[in-house]
């Protein structure tokens, strides 16, 4: 296997990993990164309390950046607003660090009050996530960020301890037809500001740093912390960091091609990597060793400088190359040993798991005789002058490090033709967005803007959306990764709750909605026990929403290479041909659809891949829902 290196790095402390690591013997391991809305000593509201009572005098200083903070966002109205956070911001870093030290000294003390310390704030990243289309009675999601760096310094200057941290308020605003006023912004911004000031607490809390100054303080000592620190690390050899070691933590995967969960010869493969420093001193030298048992995997470095990482640093290695040729289907053992330049460096443990790789088969399973990219011959009678249909594919992206979707534009590409062609829609009714034209923004204005322009009461909708999505680990909510998503912020995913509360408030006949998505969970979060995906998004939608969707697990969607699509659109394109008409009555209904695609794909995967990849189809046969009625194909 050849193989060629690429290392992106990310300093920030909103560091977002996304990939995950799974050992032989099949536990996740995971990169643990602290999310400042669900750790435990950070206060959640105005009753509790972050006390760490240090015994040191410290005066808070505040950039003017602080004062003059604000967010700004378009309002229901889209004139441009602002909404100032300087006042709360300013009060809760006072309380918050209150509540860390004995006493603080109010910015801009005189020169009588000598301080022990100094803490000083500025303003980070602050934005508003926020797309209203129009004024209606209704409520839209919201998402506020607010970053804050700030630092500790002794009365001589020295820097003890410094951070930059973003944190997040979510959930909805409301607005009304009758002004343009966007009510509950403001508090999605006070929880971004205590959580972040939460966080800042929480920090200079525990610092080792902050905490010997404060016991030295404490003994009668009358140096400034600052130069008991300077003073401690001056005697014997120079310690790694008088916060701590490094400690360092990683997690892998591997990704193949075919995404059938093995290794073909000739096939490309990446191998991807994640490494962070979550000790709080730096980690010099690191290298990473790639070893595999038996030599099945050729020209795989052995030993891959990874470099320096410092606190809170993340690196990402990703290793591209082709699988060699071998002889018979076998397993091999894949080692990755983390190593670094001085032993007091914490290191995980080497990760171990077995690729399963196969030869290049002479008896491969063929593509069915149809040919699902061409129309049938037999012309479809069904037309449906006032359906509408959005067709999303997006198989690549603008960062590098979200990993490609194959076949996705393709498969809308095709999809949005059969939806002209078999069921009938006009073509200008049909909006296609494929790869760099799938931005988040195109898919609003296309879905909350465009659409709602062309329905009434006897509409139909189609929805198809092919590619990636994120689950939250913490509910299972899916949302949906567009051409410029990144990993390291969910500001530009699309939920699905969004996309169902988009449709559900529309005066439509009904709506189907076909997702084939290639699931990760969210990066930088660990999902609990027994999470899955969140399909359906309950009853709000009153029966008229079907849900097909291709993979109802956190996994790669799998493609199928002898169709040129992804398995799950191959099928799907295959019953619009015919094959889903299961009563032979000459009408394809959306139900006898779904139900044919979702049987046809556990059967394909079981025999070629060796698992039964399923599907979904929601609301299920036998449920009452006259949307699983809707004809999407007539040849009688």
């Amino acid at each position: 296997m050849l193989f060629c290196i690429r290392i992106l790095v990310q300093v920030m402390d909103s560091a977002r990993p996304s990939l995950l690591l799974r050992a032989a013997s099949g536990v996740v391991a995971g990169l643990s990164i602290l999310t400042l809305t669900s750790c435990s000593f950070f206060s959640r509201g105005e009753g509790a309390v972050v006390g760490y009572d240090l015994p040191l005098t410290v005066q808070l200083r505040s950039d003017p950046s602080i004062a003059a903070a604000q967010l700004a966002y378009q309002d229901a109205c889209g004139q441009r607003q602002s909404l100032p956070i300087g006042a709360p911001l300013q009060n809760l870093l006072t309380r918050k660090i209150g509540r860390v030290f004995e006493n603080v000294l109010p910015d801009g003390a005189g020169p009588s009050s000598v301080p022990d310390g100094y803490v000083d704030a500025s303003l980070g990243p602050a934005s508003v996530d926020l797309a209203i289309t129009r004024k209606a009675n209704k409520s839209y999601p919201a998402m506020v960020t607010v970053g804050l760096d700030f630092a500790y310094r002794a009365a001589d200057g020295v820097v003890l301890y410094s951070k930059k941290l973003q944190s997040i308020g979510r959930g909805d605003v409301e607005v009304t037809d009758a002004s343009c006023e966007v009510k509950g912004l403001d508090a999605l911004a006070k929880e971004a500001i205590g959580y972040v000031t939460d966080g800042m607490a929480a920090y200079l809390g525990t610092s080792t740093k902050i905490g010997e100054a404060a016991q030295a303080r404490k003994a009668g000592g009358s140096k400034p912390a600052g130069q008991v620190a300077l003073q401690s690390s001056a005697v014997g050899p120079a310690p790694v960091s008088a916060d701590g070691p490094a400690t360092l933590v990683f997690r892998a995967i591997v990704r193949p091609e075919n995404h059938n969960q093995m290794l073909s010869t000739g096939e490309a493969v990446a191998i991807e990597i994640e490494i962070k420093n979550e000790g709080p001193g730096p980690a010099r030298a690191v290298e990473l060793s790639v070893a595999a048992s038996p030599a099945l995997i050729e020209r795989i470095p052995i030993r891959v400088s990874v470099g320096d990482l410092q606190s809170g640093e993340v690196k990402r290695i990703v290793l591209d190359g082709k699988v060699g040729r071998v002889n018979n289907a076998v397993q091999a053992e894949l080692t990755l040993t983390l190593y670094a330049g001085s032993q007091s460096v914490q290191l995980p443990s080497p990760k171990k798991f077995l690729v399963a790789m196969v030869p290049e088969s002479g008896t491969r399973v063929q593509a069915a005789s149809v040919d699902v990219d061409q129309l049938p011959e037999r012309p479809s009678l069904l037309r449906q002058p006032k359906a509408v249909g959005i067709v999303v594919g997006v198989g690549r992206f603008r960062e590098n490090g979200v990993v490609p979707v194959k076949y996705a534009a393709r498969d809308a590409e095709v999809i949005a033709a059969h939806l002209k062609e078999i069921g009938g829609i006009p073509s200008e009714r049909v909006r296609t967005l494929v790869d760099a034209h799938a931005l988040k923004a195109d898919l609003t204005e296309a879905l909350e803007e465009w659409l709602p322009k062309l329905v009434d009461p006897t509409t139909v909708v189609y929805v198809s959306i092919t590619g990636r999505g994120v689950v939250e680990p913490a509910t299972g909510a899916v949302s949906i990764r567009l051409f410029d998503s990144t990993t390291m912020f969910d500001a530009r995913l699309y939920s699905l709750r969004r996309l169902h509360d988009s449709l559900a408030s529309l005066p439509i006949q009904r709506a189907i909605v076909i997702l084939d998505l290639s699931l990760e969970w969210a990066p930088g979060k660990e999902a609990a026990e027994g999470t899955v995906p969140l399909w359906g998004q309950g009853d709000n939608g009153k029966g008229k929403i079907m849900w097909m969707v291709g993979n109802r697990a956190v996994r790669e969607a799998p493609s199928y290479d002898q169709g040129r699509h992804g398995l799950f659109a191959y099928q799907l394109l295959k019953g619009l041909g015919g094959a889903a008409d299961l009563d032979k009555n000459g009408v394809i209904l959306v139900g006898e659809l779904c139900t044919y695609t979702k049987w046809q794909l556990f059967k394909v995967a079981q025999e070629q891949y060796g698992n039964g990849h399923e599907a979904l189809c929601l609301p299920g046969p036998g449920l009452g829902a006259s949307v699983r009625l809707q004809p999407i194909a007539r040849y009688k």
